[in-house]
């Protein structure tokens, strides 16, 4: 797990204020029949030491995943 920010907010894990780390984690799923490893940014509560993605992160996690099948397949090549 690597810290790339910590803000003081509500945290909508544990509904309590505190420092709530913006963290990223190699996460790993099946897609198409594929398991692929990617980088995934996920929020943490030290509170409850648990995981929240909010909308922006669900996008961008799903597109990381995305990116890693096609590298994954080979399909990044530019077909002229």
């Amino acid at each position: 797990m690597r810290i790339i920010k910590s803000e003081n907010k509500l945290c909508l894990i544990c509904m309590e204020e505190h420092d709530v780390q913006t963290v990223i984690l190699t996460d790993n799923e099946e897609f198409k029949g594929e398991d692929v490893s990617f980088d995934a940014t996920y929020e943490h509560c030290t509170n409850a030491d648990e995981y929240l993605e909010t909308e922006d992160m669900i996008k961008a996690n799903s597109l990381a995943m995305k990116d890693a099948y096609r590298e994954k397949r080979d399909m990044n090549r530019l077909w002229i």
